[in-house]
């Protein structure tokens, strides 16, 4: 059985009645695999086993009583009992992870063994409700939004105050990650414990207001953050305001914001054993942040361990699906995660919190680069209707529109979060080069092929390399090649399969094929 979907201990063991049932809801399921091989094998490999003839289960007797192997059977040219006993094996994992995500009953088929195990699912320990005293535990991280004082003496700017207070606090819980609170001040309810406070005032500067928040760390007392913004008096006020707040909430709260850099550095001096919940999302950020091998092996088990604790856990879920994606499309060495494992685990996300943009903007993402890029534009589609006016991860809906074909919203939703959001994603960036490139606008190509450059993977010196070629800079963009290959010393052999995780479209992959082979380049294929 899988880890993330084992039982840590068992009380005590189901009985055949409980077990024979769980058979027929996994057998009869429409998430488990469904050919009758997988069906024969599994029911032939429990009925045995109950039946207490587990001692006689070999390939031979699954290829004779399942497959209709004759006596001569040799395991050693005919590898079909192994193949069907992985197959059967991630087909239980894939059950567990959806329909049978919470069955009491386990049945698993442990690596080098066919011979089926059972246990109980012990109820997975809740996440703890985070208060300030969790400063250094696995909680998620809590935030007050206090009353803004008002320093102008006018009773106008009450109103004003209080609506920043309440559209900030409405922003930031947008970001499910985060637990977000209402000083009491601002609403009748009880006073709640967090770690972070965000607070400031609001103060006249001519006509205008000057606005001035604070983020502070409860646990240190240290402000963490703090900036001042002028609003202009005038019919654009309440404009300056909407963004004034976007603003803050993206600097504050984005993935890779203040909140995820401050508490990042913490979670990385715990050990990985504490990383559930919040904890292993932080590890992914880190893994994002840095390309690092270690890093990808260190969040793939702190997600892992993380679902398999807190399988409930949406983000847990879509956080998963996400490194698997980044892994397998981009080819980075080590554990081979299948594809249709990470859509899996999106398809989960989704189930568990079907009104979340992230979880929406995950199974959109694994769609796209397994190829299903209709499915992948209306998961977009779903992802930013439920966004609404939120700069939440606005830039990745845009990539996700453009890199499906979407080529006037895509762009324009980029835009529009990179003149507000402080921390863009930077592969936004090469969704604006890849339109660029497509109407032959080589000054923005150049431009956003240099906001994308800092060298991550592959992608940067490619994108450089195609754009000089593209400017008859042919000569130039050997350097690029160089570093390129550095990266995938394979990539002759394997670089049209990589590029079209994200080109989907023939043209301009044979675009960019022509580019490199210019610059000497050739791919096989």
């Amino acid at each position: 059985m899988p880890d993330r979907v084992r039982s840590s201990k068992t009380v005590h063991k189901p009985s055949n009645e409980e077990i024979r049932a769980q058979l027929r809801s996994i057998t009869e399921s429409v998430d488990f695999d469904t050919s009758q091989r997988a069906v024969d094998f599994l029911r032939f490999v429990v009925n045995e086993t109950l039946a207490d003839r587990a001692n006689a289960i070999s390939q031979h007797a699954i290829a004779s009583q399942v497959f209709g192997r004759r006596d001569e059977f040799d395991p050693s040219s005919d590898p079909i009992v192994r193949m069907q006993a992985a197959r059967v094996r991630r087909s239980l994992e894939h059950y567990y992870l959806t329909a049978g995500s919470v069955d009491s009953v386990l049945i698993g088929l442990p690596k080098g063994s066919y011979v089926p195990t059972f246990e109980f699912r012990q109820p997975s320990p809740a996440e703890s409700q985070p208060t300030a005293a969790s400063a250094a535990g696995n909680s998620w991280p809590t935030l007050l939004v206090s009353p803004l004082r008002n320093l102008t003496g006018r009773q106008t700017v009450e109103f004003i105050t209080q609506g920043l207070v309440s559209d900030l606090a409405a922003e930031l819980s947008r970001n499910k990650a985060i637990h977000v609170f209402l000083s009491p001040g601002v609403t009748d309810g009880p006073k709640r414990d967090a770690r972070f406070e965000l607070s400031g005032t609001i103060a006249q500067r001519g006509d205008d207001l000057k606005i001035n928040l604070h983020l502070v760390d409860g646990a240190t007392g240290r402000q963490t953050w703090a900036n001042t913004y002028s609003c202009p008096s005038g019919p654009d006020q309440g404009t300056v305001l909407d963004e004034v707040v976007q603003a803050s909430v993206a600097m504050i709260a984005e993935e890779h914001g203040i909140l995820t850099i401050h508490l990042k550095e913490e979670s990385l001096q715990r050990p990985l054993t504490d990383s559930k919940g919040y904890e292993a999302i932080l590890r992914h950020h880190h893994f994002e942040a840095t390309n690092e091998p270690q890093a990808f092996i260190e969040a793939l088990a702190a997600l892992r361990q993380a679902v398999k604790f807190n399988p409930d856990c949406a983000l847990c879920w879509s956080y998963l699906a996400r490194l698997g994606g980044i892994h397998w499309s981009l080819g980075v060495p080590g554990e081979f995660i299948p594809i249709e494992d990470s859509i899996t685990a999106a398809r989960r996300g989704v189930a568990l919190a079907p009104q979340d943009v992230r979880s929406h903007g995950v199974l959109a993402y694994v769609l796209l680069i397994a190829d299903e890029t209709d499915q992948a534009r209306s998961e977009a589609r779903a992802a930013l209707q439920l966004a609404g006016s939120s700069i939440f991860w606005l830039d990745t809906i845009g990539y996700l529109l453009t890199l499906a074909g979407d080529w006037e919203k895509g762009p324009q939703l980029i835009r529009n979060s990179l003149r507000i959001n402080p921390f863009p994603r930077r592969s936004s960036y090469s969704a604006l080069w890849l339109d660029a490139l497509r109407r032959d606008d080589l000054a923005e190509a150049f431009a956003t092929a240099a906001a994308y450059a800092p060298e991550m993977n592959f992608w940067s010196p490619l994108i450089e390399a195609v754009t000089l070629v593209a400017d008859n800079r042919v000569d130039e963009a050997a350097p690029h090649i160089e570093r390129l290959l550095q990266f995938k010393p394979d990539f002759s052999e394997r670089g049209h399969w990589l590029i079209t995780r994200y080109v989907k479209f023939p043209p301009l992959v044979q675009r960019i094929e022509n580019a490199l082979s210019k610059a000497g380049l050739d791919l096989v294929g």
